[in-house]
């Protein structure tokens, strides 16, 4: 889509959230009346039904949560609201989830539409359906239970523990028969996999697709570690004698003080991402030593990168927490980190046929959809999609 269209797409969001300048509303005005097919297409970007029916068909929506959204997209926000060219009698309700739905990626879902473009997305007969409950667990002599076949009730015994699952959990519960060697179990979730565990000590830990932690059966000394890969979120049970941590290979060490918080540690992802929802972590570089690091308090992420520890200037825990609500958050997200999401989830490979195009997206929407269903939203924007088995090739428009 031209420099020129994306302009108007977001003077017609503005239009929609009674948000235009003076100067603004001339300029749109002008739009409006140098063509029969741009009144028409206003028209069509400003009907209460079809946007409506796309806010109810595709987003879970906060309205407060988008407003805050848009506002930080465009700052140029006049003061002082104009009057509409006509009323929009849905506007108090709907304005601001509306101007949402035009700027997902600048109203060019509309302009593909009006144009017509030849090319065509090729259909496919794979409906590819989203990820679900299930995890790998390696018992400490190496052998592998598949949780997702298993009925609930004690699947396994190992020192100090017996491991049952419940209603898709696995729980540790702590036994009477005591080691003073630790044994370790590993539980690993595949791509379009996640699942949840509570370790010996209470500990709560949900991991997403493509994701690992290992964890003693029983935490018999002065502290309790565990590791992970991928990402986790944690509820961590408190115990000022036995500090707890968290490290992610030789790239960060996380030291907790009765907490929960969200690791993201991906191999292709920039940075080891800590965030802290409550308590206080550490975070720190394992090579740095000492009592280094970044201590976080409630609300704040920090990144490492490069064996640097930094503090992340802001984040949205809505969009930190969704994997584990249950939805993807693509808010301020560019197509890579939205693929990458999909490759996880889906257990698909994604190719980009004509290099990666620059789009980035505003939405929220639910993780249980097919993954067409899920396309079809992302058609919206300027990149089309064919899907061939599992591969998911990117085209641009």
């Amino acid at each position: 889509m031209t420099e020129k269209n994306h302009n108007i797409a977001v003077l017609i969001g503005k239009y929609l959230a009674n948000s235009l300048s003076e100067d603004e509303l001339r300029t749109l005005e002008e739009w409006i009346n140098a063509s029969d097919n741009n009144r028409d297409l206003f028209t069509e970007m400003t009907d209460q039904q079809q946007l409506t029916g796309h806010l109810q068909q595709y987003y879970a929506y906060d309205s407060d949560r988008i407003s805050r959204k848009i506002s930080e997209a465009i700052p140029a926000f006049g003061p002082d609201p104009v009057v509409p060219m006509r009323p929009v009698l849905f506007m108090k309700k709907w304005g601001w989830a509306a101007a949402a739905i035009i700027l997902l990626a600048g109203g060019s879902y509309y302009w593909a539409s009006r144009e017509e473009k030849v090319t065509q997305l090729a259909s496919t007969h794979i409906d590819i359906q989203p990820g679900s409950q299930g995890a790998v667990l390696t018992l400490a002599d190496g052998s592998q239970v598949v949780l997702d076949s298993m009925n609930s009730g004690v699947i396994a015994s190992q020192k100090g523990a017996a491991v049952v699952l419940s209603d898709g959990e696995l729980v540790y519960n702590p036994t009477a028969a005591k080691s003073p060697e630790q044994e370790y179990n590993i539980m690993t979730t595949p791509k379009g996999r996640q699942f949840q565990v509570t370790l010996p000590d209470g500990t709560r830990a949900w991991l997403n697709a493509a994701s690992s932690i290992r964890y003693p059966t029983a935490f018999t000394t002065n502290e309790r570690r565990v590791e992970v890969t991928g990402e986790v979120y944690f509820e961590v049970a408190k115990n000022a004698n036995k500090p707890f941590f968290v490290n992610v290979g030789n790239k960060a060490a996380i030291e907790v003080l009765g907490t929960s918080f969200n690791v993201n540690a991906y191999d292709n992802e920039q940075a080891v991402r800590a965030t802290l929802l409550d308590g206080s972590v550490r975070v720190a570089v394992p090579s740095a030593g000492g009592n280094s690091g970044l201590v976080l308090k409630p609300g704040q992420q920090a990144m490492v990168r490069d064996t640097k520890v930094s503090l992340a200037e802001k984040e949205d825990l809505d969009k930190v927490m969704a994997w584990k609500n249950g939805l993807f958050n693509f808010d301020g997200a560019d197509l890579e980190e939205v693929m990458r999401q999909l490759e996880r989830w889906y257990n698909i490979e994604v190719v980009y046929e004509n290099g990666i195009p620059h789009t980035r997206f505003i939405g929220e929407m639910s993780r249980q959809i097919a993954l067409t269903d899920l396309l079809e939203i992302l058609k919206r924007t300027e990149v089309d999609f064919r899907v061939e088995g599992r591969k998911l090739i990117v085209l641009n428009k």
